[in-house]
């Protein structure tokens, strides 16, 4: 199939190359597939908006949130799924790496220069398979022109300044003939040596909570809090009127403090009687024993400085295209290197009592090599008005460091080709056949790693129809895939807790189909609904992680004998549009069968790290999204956009087992809460504010780790952008904007339930960014 596949792309391509010729053409736009109506769809363009990660970027979406694994990590999260549920493209091609297994590993993300972010909150396993069965986020990088641009050369310089925030430089270039060729440039900077908080990196409840009064000290919260945290009963000195005389004088004799204090004024030992002064600090009615409750730190208690949380970010690519009679083809080079710290987190989970000053900062190095070739051909045959084709050859290498030891390290080696074929409508029956091919190989390295070396091989075939009847919209699509997971030979060993006894491959053969419709219901109303029946195959780290992943704070044990996802989702949305106001409420419930989670066992390894298996139970993800807006037009004082959303989301089991029930809960821990967000944005004569206000509500459904989930207090995020563009009638700048981005301007104390680092790494606190953008 592989041959036959790319035998066809490779045709195309010379064919369209030998049309292209010494051609000069105007504009061309061609996109091999349209969005669908049916889905729920948002295109979110890049503003100045001091954006650190793509979850930072996405977190105005309703229904979308960031990982938040410190404040140098955060990937969406979507109806509470992200990791290998969520497929991360850019330009179309997945970058899903350890970003998908490791929530310390973030994104590789350019927040100057990505020219906007399309997100499908509906499970879109159809068109880009398993790994999208919670949805998809593409990139738009920038880099690739589909159509020609109207001047021959542009330059955007950038340079922001930071206060608690990053400073960033960047540039970025297209020149072009204005006929056939456009080439672009891109090249950014971004680094900071620490963020600033408004009080302690550890949450208050690391102290008010770690006892019950139940008795004891709540293992799952001092993990979290990472914290040695013990009860010890102590001897009370006071508790006795007297001192053994007899025992201050032969000490050797003692079996402890107790030995030395007694309720006698005398004492006879071997025949000799010794009187027994009285205890100065002897208290009448206090009880012998005492409890000494210790709550010591394992890692730093920072004090408005958050340490550890360095980061600097480059990026440098260059993009060029060749537009032809009938379409394009263009290619581009990518690469991102990225190094910061994990703040607050430890990796060395020494015994109690150690030294706990000696232990390392845990940071990360990542870098991403990308190169892409696109093609675009109009009636490239009989029956069909356009094909695609997309190539891309992907190198992601992943770190995680104890000071300057690497402690794992996993190389991410990936080759995808997809051809894309649009049939000729008929009638008014329009739609897309696709094959795709991807091989990913795997390799890691480092004292402490916990995936194998790993080959995976994946092939597809879909179809995508959409039928417009007007009034009307009903599209369907079917996907059948094959995931082959092969284990290459290396030294690797599982620990003695796997399941797995000797690794073996695993293939999966898996169907998904998806149906839809789009009604307008008169001039005012719309309505869509759809129905998705999806599975996902078990990724690698679900099947064969073995060993501490300490990213997680778990001894994490995969299991061969998981079963494929499947997820049935229901979702209906109700629209409403009048004079500039539009209003949106969607209802969604997606009903799983076999949903893969960490479950814990109940037990500690020797490293204190809680000993987790991935386990596997039916579940119901259901929520509710609104959102609300209001154009203004105020003539002479500009344009003034208001918005608001609110977005609510409950993960729970269908019905779980007593050990799931005792050690897990029916609410799968570290969810999202209940978001509140509103937005005022305003343009007139090169003036651009915004102002908006997301409130994270405390949250209602806890998780358990044996130990109910503390939930921490709700917390308001405050952002405002404000810009000044001016024209300059010069033959070298085009136009200046000068902005100005605060965020967090309540300096709250922002701690996301659904980050693993919610107890002991605050979000970063009040921050301010100013900047310049000069076009050329």
């Amino acid at each position: 199939m592989r041959r036959h596949v790319l035998a066809v792309a490779t045709f195309l391509c010379v064919q369209a190359a030998h049309a292209a010729d010494n051609v000069t053409l105007p504009a061309v736009m061609v996109q091999a597939e349209k969005v669908s109506r049916v889905d729920t769809v948002v295109n979110v363009e890049n503003t100045q908006a001091p954006d650190r990660t793509l979850g930072d970027m996405l977190k105005h979406v309703s229904g979308v949130q960031s990982g938040a694994f410190g404040p140098n990590s955060g990937a969406p999260v979507i109806r509470s799924l992200s990791g290998n549920r969520v497929q991360v493209l850019e330009d179309g091609q997945s970058i899903l790496g350890m970003n998908a297994i490791s929530g310390d590993i973030n994104v590789p993300f350019d927040p100057l220069f990505v020219k906007s972010v399309t997100v499908n909150k509906s499970s879109d396993t159809v068109r880009f398979g398993g790994n999208a069965i919670g949805g998809s986020v593409n990139m738009d990088s920038g880099l690739i022109s589909r159509e020609m641009e109207d001047k021959d050369q542009e330059m955007e310089l950038m340079l922001r300044k930071g206060f608690n925030d990053a400073d960033a430089q960047g540039f970025r270039m297209n020149f072009n003939n204005q006929r056939n060729i456009s080439t672009n440039l891109q090249m950014s900077v971004q680094r900071i040596s620490h963020y600033d908080i408004p009080g302690n990196s550890k949450a208050s409840v690391c102290d008010s909570q770690m006892f019950p009064v139940a008795g004891g000290a709540n293992s799952a919260l001092a993990d979290s809090c990472q914290r040695e945290a013990r009860v010890q009963r102590v001897y009370n000195k006071a508790s006795q009127p007297f001192i053994d005389q007899f025992m201050t004088e032969n000490p050797d004799w003692a079996d402890g403090d107790f030995s030395f204090f007694t309720n006698r004024p005398t004492s006879v030992w071997m025949g000799k009687t010794y009187t027994n002064p009285a205890n100065p600090q002897y208290v009448e009615g206090t009880p012998s024993y005492v409890q000494n409750k210790i709550n010591r730190d394992v890692t730093p208690n920072y004090r408005v400085t958050l340490g550890n949380s360095y980061i600097k970010n480059t990026h440098l690519a260059v993009g060029s295209t060749y537009f032809f009679e009938r379409g394009y083809i263009a290619a581009s080079m990518d690469s991102k290197d990225s190094e910061y710290g994990v703040p607050g987190f430890s990796m060395e989970n020494l015994s109690f009592g150690a030294d706990y000053s000696a232990g390392r900062p845990v940071g990360v190095k990542l870098k991403q090599d990308k190169y892409t070739i696109e093609a675009n051909l109009r009636d490239p045959l009989p029956l069909f008005e356009l094909a695609e084709l997309n190539l891309a050859k992907l190198d992601n290498t992943s770190g995680e460091y104890l000071g300057a030891t690497k402690a794992n390290e996993y190389d991410f080696k990936t080759n995808q080709a997809e051809l894309l074929l649009t049939h000729t409508p008929f009638g008014p029956l329009s739609g897309t056949l696709g094959a795709s091919l991807r091989s990913r190989d795997i390799t890691g390295s480092g004292a402490q790693r916990y995936l194998p070396d790993v080959e995976t091989d994946a092939t597809a075939f879909f179809v995508k129809e959409s039928l417009d009847l007007g009034w009307a919209i009903f599209d369907g699509g079917f996907r059948h895939e094959r995931i082959d997971h092969q284990i290459k030979p290396s030294r690797f060993k599982t620990s003695r807790n796997s399941p797995n006894a000797t690794l073996e491959d695993r293939a999966y053969s898996l169907n998904s189909h998806s149906i839809g419709g789009y009604f307008e219901l008169g001039s005012r109303f719309s309505a869509k609904l759809r129905y998705s029946d999806s599975e996902r195959a078990p990724e690698v780290n679900e099947l064969y992680a073995s060993n501490a992943h300490y990213s997680t704070m778990t001894q994490e044990e995969g299991s061969q004998k998981l079963s494929p996802e499947r997820a049935r989702t229901s979702e209906a949305t109700l629209a409403f549009k009048s004079s500039g106001f539009a209003a949106s409420a969607t209802a969604y419930e997606m009903k799983y069968q076999n949903y893969l989670y960490l479950g814990y066992s109940g037990l500690q390894t020797a490293n204190r790290l809680p000993l987790k298996y991935w386990k596997q139970t039916d579940t119901t993800v259901e929520g509710v999204e609104i959102d609300v807006s209001q154009s203004m037009d105020l003539g002479a004082f500009g344009k003034l956009d208001l918005s608001a959303f609110s977005d609510l989301v409950k993960n729970k089991a269908d019905n779980p087992d007593s050990l799931r029930a005792h050690n897990d809960g029916e609410y799968l821990p570290n969810m999202p809460t209940n978001r509140y967000g509103a937005n005022i944005a305003w343009q007139n004569r090169g003036w651009k504010a915004r102002l908006s206000s997301i409130y994270y509500d405390k949250q209602k459904y806890l998780g358990k780790n044996v130990s109910e989930e503390i939930p921490l207090d709700a917390f308001n995020m405050v952002d405002l952008q404000v810009s000044r563009e001016f024209a300059v009638r010069n033959s070298y700048v085009s136009a200046v904007e000068v902005f100005i981005n605060g965020s967090n301007l309540l300096d709250e104390e922002a701690r996301p339930h659904n980050s693993p680092l919610k107890y002991i790494a605050p979000l970063p606190g009040r921050g301010f960014q100013v900047g310049v953008s000069v076009k050329l």
